[in-house]
């Protein structure tokens, strides 16, 4: 097995002044650039550590107890892999990390006896950290093969000891490279959401924005203004998407597979989840005018204004939602930021209708929810 670093070191020039060799030039400098950022430095120093850490697990394997021709080359392969005084300046790429992954995989191929069964205990330590259900898995077949060892047969038990080190390791190894893909693509989706988010904001306070200009002066307000109750409804729903949206990405992003992570990179997945937000307003606004839904925390339509306040001394003045304005904001900025709470409505409403109930007796949001 052959391993090989990459190599941060510009390529000889030579007499070769090309095309070719200029391009290769300008790729140099850029990579030399990109070491230079704090990130990709620490990156760097985490790579060196991790390959320290690896050469001293290395030297604490006897070679004398090694049992087969395969490990013995493998030892010399990864002594020569892991010496310091050959190793070059490496760069804190996804094959140095592989290389290095790979390297301590080896290593482990060539424990045997108690060192190798502890290495799986602690290995599975690890493992439950990050992932519980998977541990618990390898750890019932690690006790179902401890149970089943013998003292006659132990290179058998340990060459099944290590195939089981070896899945649990390329479990580790698996979610280290995950976190690291995910990097940059979390970095992409919360930015997307953000925007989207100050977008939405921007929509929520516009038309707050636009009455104390429509109004300056003391001109009476334009006609336009009879859309604002749907407006705020729609508008809140949007807003409460967004945000659930950025609580999910922040929430449960580690427990999220590769392809969802790809798809939270999406702008069109966000465009998805906005609209199912909208329309769980525009339904949840609809059932308030209906009045099927109705009682003390929900909106009356014809209440619905925006109130001038004036402080004490009238020094000071401005404009806030009614309260039942500020009801209908509340409940449809809930209806897109819960998935199951229109849905709830809409099952529980459509089960009474069934039984024969009456539209005044519809459940209302809390108890459809319950």
């Amino acid at each position: 097995m052959t391993f090989q670093l990459v190599s941060d070191s510009a390529p000889p020039t030579g007499t070769d002044s090309g095309p070719k060799a200029t391009a290769e030039r300008h790729r140099s400098l850029r990579a030399r650039r990109r070491r230079n950022t704090p990130i990709t430095r620490a990156g760097f120093d985490m790579l060196r550590l991790y390959r320290t850490n690896l050469e001293v697990r290395l030297r604490c394997i006897d070679e004398s107890s090694l049992q087969t021709e395969s490990q013995k080359r493998t030892y010399e392969s990864l002594a020569e892999f892991l010496d310091p005084h050959k190793e070059k300046a490496a760069t804190e790429t996804e094959a140095a990390w592989d290389d290095a992954y790979r390297a301590e995989r080896m290593i482990e191929m060539l424990l045997s006896g108690i060192q190798l069964r502890q290495e799986i205990a602690a290995r599975l330590d690890e493992l439950a950290f990050e992932q519980p259900v998977e541990a618990q898995r390898f750890r019932v077949q690690f006790d179902a093969i401890a149970k089943a060892s013998s003292d006659t047969n132990s290179a058998a038990d340990d060459t099944v000891l290590r195939g089981l080190l070896l899945r649990i390791m390329e479990r580790l190894h698996w979610h280290a490279k995950k976190r690291y893909l995910c990097r940059p693509i979390r970095k992409q989706a919360t930015k997307n959401i953000l925007y989207c988010m100050l977008f939405a904001f921007a929509l929520a306070i516009l038309p707050y924005v636009a009455i104390w200009l429509d109004f300056h002066g003391g001109r009476e307000l334009s006609t336009y203004w009879t859309l604002f109750a749907l407006y705020t409804a729609l508008v809140s729903g949007l807003l409460g998407a967004f945000f659930s949206r950025l609580l999910t990405i922040q929430r449960d992003w580690n427990g999220m597979s590769l392809d969802e992570v790809f798809l939270h990179r999406e702008f069109s997945y966000s465009l998805l989840r906005a609209g199912v937000g909208v329309c769980g307003a525009l339904v949840m606004f609809f059932f308030f005018k209906s009045g099927l839904i109705n009682g003390a925390i929900f909106p009356k339509f014809e209440d619905m204004a925006m109130e001038w306040i004036n402080t004490a001394n009238n020094s000071m003045s401005f404009v806030v939602p009614s309260k039942d304005l500020a009801l209908v904001t509340v409940w449809c900025f809930l209806a897109g930021f819960s998935e199951s709470l229109v849905p709830s409505i809409l099952s529980s409403t459509e089960r009474q209708m069934s039984d024969g109930a009456g539209p005044g007796k519809a459940a209302s949001p809390g108890q459809a929810a319950g």
